[in-house]
């Protein structure tokens, strides 16, 4: 039988899934206010009726670099020049960083007049020469790598962290840690069977699942959960 993507997986539950928490939650106060002897307004009983406000996601950051900034431009003129004045050919090799992964290429040996036209052509590269006189290119994709997506599972790590493994996560082969999930929420919370397809890793094959199961279990995130027990009570 066909395996559903997880992003499948989740749309067709994650309505259902909001409504029953939310309602849940609503109800357990609405009960608690009723055993002190208040009664319910006519302002709650018309929220217990309404449809569910699309929670909040929690903001993801990414470190990356910016290419734009005037030390970057500065420096890759300075390369420009030093390419330029030395008139030579040079060894050169392209590093691209991806979401997960990175990888290599050996762009051959290159005549001082192509890098000039390879860097006017990408100027989001960055480049710099190493100690050998040997230029490498550095560029940063929004994708997973070819191994990645090969190779990649979500999961928890020991300490109850969402973790990118390489391989599944019994392997312990930790690619990056996302945030500490608060797991009592999630095994209470969540659709039947999908903690325990977390347990045991969860397939992420392209950059859609990848950040639709962030973005999924984001709202477990520990102080998502505290900021909106906060909000509620």
């Amino acid at each position: 039988m066909k395996r559903l993507s997880w992003k499948k997986q989740m749309k067709r539950r994650w309505k259902q899934w909001r409504r029953t928490v939310w309602a849940c939650t609503i109800l357990g106060a609405a009960c608690l206010l009723a055993g002190l002897g208040i009664l319910f307004s006519n302002h709650m009983q018309a929220m217990l009726s309404q449809p569910l406000a699309t929670p909040v996601m929690a903001e993801m950051e990414e470190e990356s670099p910016n290419y734009t900034s005037t030390e970057d431009r500065s420096s890759q003129m300075q390369l420009l020049q030093s390419i330029h004045a030395s008139g030579i050919s040079r060894k050169t090799r392209l590093l691209t960083t991806y979401v997960c992964g990175t990888e290599t290429t050996s762009l051959g040996t290159l005549s001082s007049q192509q890098l000039e036209s390879l860097l006017k052509q990408h100027p989001d590269w960055k480049g710099r020469l190493n100690t050998k006189g040997e230029v490498w290119l550095e560029r940063r994709v929004d994708d997973l790598s070819e191994s990645c997506k090969e190779r990649a599972y979500m999961g928890l790590s020991t300490d109850g962290q969402l973790t990118l493994f390489e391989g599944l996560p019994k392997k312990e082969k930790v690619i990056r840690t996302f945030f500490q999930l608060d797991i009592g929420s999630m095994e209470t919370a969540l659709p039947e069977g999908v903690y325990k397809q977390l347990q045991q890793g969860i397939r992420v094959q392209d950059i859609n699942e990848y950040n639709s199961v962030i973005s999924t279990f984001s709202d477990f995130a520990v102080e998502r959960t505290q900021r909106v027990l906060k909000q509620h009570y």
